[in-house]
């Protein structure tokens, strides 16, 4: 973000209960960072460094560029009007709302990018049919409202307002004929589908040769909708599922909003170890058909292999 001729971003906005970690740089060639502070509601305690080590940054406005914030609050809730507050030796007086910082780094990553030249491409084929797999609106919001040129189908293990279809992934050939689509889409499902690789050989057989998929899921996450919580997926495991073996190419990978990974409890002998291990709550692939697939996997229903079944609330 840029102020005048001074330029800063934070590389990590964390809370954890009441305590508040922010870390970033600060750099302005006519002035120098003097002190930071967090303004907000109920904040109790804070403790603040300037001139910090910030790597990422040396190269191109020098060393000891960072700025730490560690605060702590009165309460668990972090209210929305919290502030970073720059102050620089010439006097200056920055001050920048927590959440604006926030999105802003956010927007660094590809994941948005790579979904919004997803949805731009379908929009702009005539007549387009789409199916989005898993796709009832359970949190409130349906997918299929994006793709406002094309014809969608919502295709769900469970009924649901907006479904068209109900049915298993792992058969999804047995539910559409061949090449019925020209795209398809999937957010927050891969993470629950038992054998994702079926899956991934079932949607080339009902895509058409050139068609392309979208799939957004979890590379770090807390678990959720058990029993149906199977897999967590990095940038290169999507290589796995999608590949020429299944039918596909890769057009691009992302993964986002990154988190720290906490362990429950203090462990002397990892050091510093869990405090620098992260990862990323999202991973999403952009792939393209460019053939069917040559592998038998599937058509088969989750059913067959265990006895559980998807959460219906």
């Amino acid at each position: 973000m840029d102020v005048d001729d001074c330029c800063f971003m934070i590389s990590a906005a964390t809370k954890f209960f009441s305590y508040i970690r922010v870390e970033g740089y600060f750099y302005c060639a006519t002035d120098t960072l003097k002190e930071v502070r967090l303004e907000g509601k109920k904040l109790i305690f804070e403790r603040n460094a300037v001139g910090t080590p910030h790597p990422g940054v040396d190269k191109d406005f020098g060393p000891n560029k960072g700025f730490l914030i560690y605060a702590m609050l009165g309460d668990d809730e972090l209210h929305p009007d919290f502030f970073v507050v720059f102050y620089t030796d010439h006097r200056r007086r920055i001050r920048v709302s927590l959440r604006e910082l926030c999105d802003e780094r956010k927007r660094g990553f590809g994941g948005r990018e790579i979904v919004h030249k997803f949805i731009d491409s379908v929009n702009a084929a005539p007549s387009a049919k789409l199916l989005d797999i898993g796709g009832r609106d359970r949190s409130g919001y349906d997918f299929s409202q994006l793709f406002h040129n094309a014809e969608c189908t919502v295709l769900d293990v469970l009924p649901g307002d907006n479904v068209d279809v109900v049915g298993d992934a792992h058969a999804m050939s047995t539910l559409f004929p061949p090449n019925s689509f020209d795209a398809i889409f999937s957010s927050s499902v891969f993470e629950h589908l038992l054998m994702p690789w079926v899956v991934a050989a079932e949607m080339s057989r009902i895509l058409k040769v050139g068609g392309t998929a979208f799939i957004a899921s979890h590379q770090t996450m807390g678990m959720h909708d058990r029993p149906w919580d199977f897999w967590r997926f990095s940038d290169t495991a999507w290589e796995g599922l999608f590949n020429k073996l299944t039918g596909f190419e890769i057009i691009a990978t992302a993964l986002e909003n990154p988190q720290f990974i906490t362990p429950f409890f203090m462990a002397p002998e990892q050091g510093d170890g869990p405090q620098n291990s992260y990862g990323f709550v999202g991973s999403s692939v952009l792939v393209r058909k460019i053939s069917d697939p040559h592998v038998n996997w599937g058509p088969m229903l989750a059913s067959d292999v265990v006895a559980s079944s998807y959460p219906t609330v």
